[in-house]
């Protein structure tokens, strides 16, 4: 394990292009960040205001989700939403584009790349968003405990049965094939894998407090979490079990793969690099 130190500044989300740069929002100084593959080059450009969540298209344009109700591309072209949207989750469409989510206004949208906005209500409180093989948008429903299915001509909702507590989710991920997604329950202190027929299976941590915060898909067909209540990543294999790692630092949120590595923002002012195989 190795810890990149980012002195003064509060890291929250990662994204990985596919063989440059990793990026990086930062929420305090309010900035994007770029560091390289091997971690010993970080540059920082200022923002305007706090970005929150990432994606990064397959052009390698960087998009990125904003506090003051727009969203950014590259740190430099700008896409303004309604007053309140305080947009968070985003990730890349495979038209070019982007799909969002609008909390402030429950709303779900969708950018094309030449800036056309279209949105649609979220009911729920809608946290990240992934994109399924099959080109569909799934959202978080954080408040509704649910999950939204939406491929801009229909818009469905998948109930997420109560565990523990009711489900509270806000981390996604495309979970590879068949239409699937894995999602990171917040209170219910689990991870589970749906599909736009309902759960198809939840692995609970023991610790109901650990709170999965974001979700990660892995080649082999299991999943990362990152635990933001315990400080630790979660790895869990296609068969349900569970490989906890301590990590320095506190309140790990984002997480990307990196060559044979899991890299882990660390709120607390770090960016962690976990090899696969620990």
């Amino acid at each position: 394990m190795r810890e990149i130190a980012l002195t003064a500044w509060a890291p929250y989300a990662l994204a990985a292009s596919q063989d440059g740069p990793v990026w990086m929002t930062v929420l305090s100084p309010a900035g994007l960040a770029r560091l390289s593959r091997d971690g010993t080059e970080v540059t920082l450009r200022e923002l305007p205001a706090k970005p929150m969540l990432l994606a990064i298209g397959a052009d390698g344009t960087v998009w990125h989700t904003s506090q003051d109700d727009r969203i950014g591309r590259d740190g430099e072209s700008w896409f303004p939403l309604p007053d309140g949207a305080a947009p968070y989750g985003i990730a890349a469409a495979q038209d070019g584009g982007v799909f969002f989510s609008a909390p402030g206004i429950d709303r779900i949208g969708h950018i094309t790349a030449s800036g056309e906005i279209t949105m649609v209500p979220a009911s729920g409180y809608a946290a990240m968003v992934a994109v399924s093989d099959d080109g569909a948008a799934w959202v978080a429903l954080n408040a509704g405990g649910k999950l939204a299915r939406w491929d801009r001509a229909s818009l469905d909702i998948v109930d997420i049965p109560p565990g523990r507590t009711a489900a509270a989710p806000v981390g996604l991920a495309a979970a590879g094939h068949g239409g699937r997604v894995w999602y990171a329950d917040i209170a219910g202190g689990s991870v589970g894998l749906a599909d736009a027929g309902g759960l198809i299976s939840r692995v609970e941590f023991d610790d109901p407090g650990c709170r999965p915060h974001a979700v990660m898909a892995s080649p082999d067909g299991g999943c990362w979490a990152t635990l933001w209540g315990s400080g630790q990543l979660a790895r869990v294999s296609a068969d349900g079990s569970v490989t906890l790692t301590d990590l320095p630092g506190q309140e790990p949120h984002g997480l990307t793969l990196v060559g044979d590595e899991v890299w882990v923002a660390m709120e607390s002012g770090s960016v962690v690099q976990v090899p696969i195989s620990g």
